[in-house]
């Protein structure tokens, strides 16, 4: 839950950001560089990525494969960083208003129960599954990583302990979805441009780490997502070692028009008196059943419109079962 929260109050710090695919199965088609999404869509997407749900993103059609999903997902967050940090992806902007997680979370623990991994790395640490045990337990070589920062090197290196634990599992040949969640906000407050810039770098550096560790460990069936924020000017911090991630918040989100939707929508249910909401699955669901139907139909009036129409000669089966023998003397 701190996890959701830091996420949001860092959103709310923030003003302009970027989407980047660094890595992803060949079975996924993204759209081409240049879209728009909202950074509360990506959750979306990425339930429709895993196959959790049908629906998709409006303006951001991803063509999928239903029988080549991908078996990893990973989404780094990097607040504070300017609009050329980049690794080589597509790149997307997007409209910061918030980052939910939480629907994404149980919609996974439905499907796919408690056998699969769930990492959280942030500020506060490594979290989540049995990975994120024997992340805790790696040990990395820090002097790759040049910055003095104590909260960015801190955050860099459970980067580093991830993808040494990701490589020491080996190969994953299993049908769960594996979901990564990185938070790096250690740039916020870097005021001095060299070291700014060997921070990129370093930060750059344990990207690319986890990223081929993921792909190496999934087969290439993984995605791996990066999310750059760049942090408002009047939001810097006093020093980065002094945040402290709330015990205890309650964030609302206020937005009118999303509202009154929503009222519109209750009301409806009322009226035709809809307990339960439709499920996004619905419309695939329903092809399916309808093809289905279809299908049988189809077939059962071509099997009665060949059998009428068989010619009842006296090699055929329709004389042989009708006629009777006549008795003989």
């Amino acid at each position: 839950m701190k996890f959701v929260l830091l996420l949001a109050s860092l959103v709310a710090t923030c003003t302009a950001s970027n989407l980047e695919i660094l890595a992803s199965p060949a079975s996924l088609k993204f759209p081409e560089a240049g879209s728009t999404i909202k950074t509360t869509q990506i959750s979306t997407l990425n339930e429709n990525l895993l196959g959790l749900s049908a629906r998709q993103v409006d303006g951001f059609s991803v063509a999928v494969d239903l029988f080549a999903r991908p078996r990893a997902l990973a989404v780094v967050s990097v607040v504070g960083a300017s609009d050329d940090f980049t690794l080589g992806g597509k790149v997307y902007s997007t409209k910061s208003d918030g980052i939910e997680t939480v629907g994404f979370e149980q919609d996974m623990a439905l499907i796919f129960g408690a056998d699969r991994e769930s990492v959280q790395v942030t500020a506060g640490g490594i979290t989540g599954s049995q990975l994120a045990l024997a992340a805790k337990q790696e040990t990395i070589d820090a002097s790759v990583i040049k910055t003095t920062r104590s909260t960015l090197r801190s955050e860099l290196e459970a980067v580093y302990q991830l993808a040494a634990a990701i490589k020491a599992a080996g190969v994953q040949m299993d049908n769960n979805a594996d979901v990564f969640r990185v938070t790096i906000n250690g740039l916020v407050g870097i005021t001095d441009a060299a070291q700014k810039q060997e921070a990129v770098a370093d930060i750059k550096a344990a990207i690319e780490a986890l990223t081929s560790a993921i792909n190496n460990s999934y087969g290439g069936q993984a995605v791996v997502e990066l999310l750059t924020f760049e942090a408002e000017s009047g939001a810097a911090e006093n020093t980065a070692e002094d945040r402290e991630i709330p015990s205890s918040h309650n964030i609302q989100k206020r937005d009118a028009a999303a509202d009154a939707y929503k009222d519109i929508i209750q009301n409806a249910r009322k009226a035709y008196m809809v307990t339960v909401p439709v499920s996004t699955d619905y419309p695939a669901i329903f092809a399916i059943f309808f093809g289905l139907v279809v299908i049988l139909v189809v077939a059962l009036i071509y099997i009665v419109v060949g059998m009428a129409s068989i010619d009842p000669e006296k090699d055929s089966i329709i004389y042989r079962m009708t006629t009777t023998r006549m008795k003989k003397d």
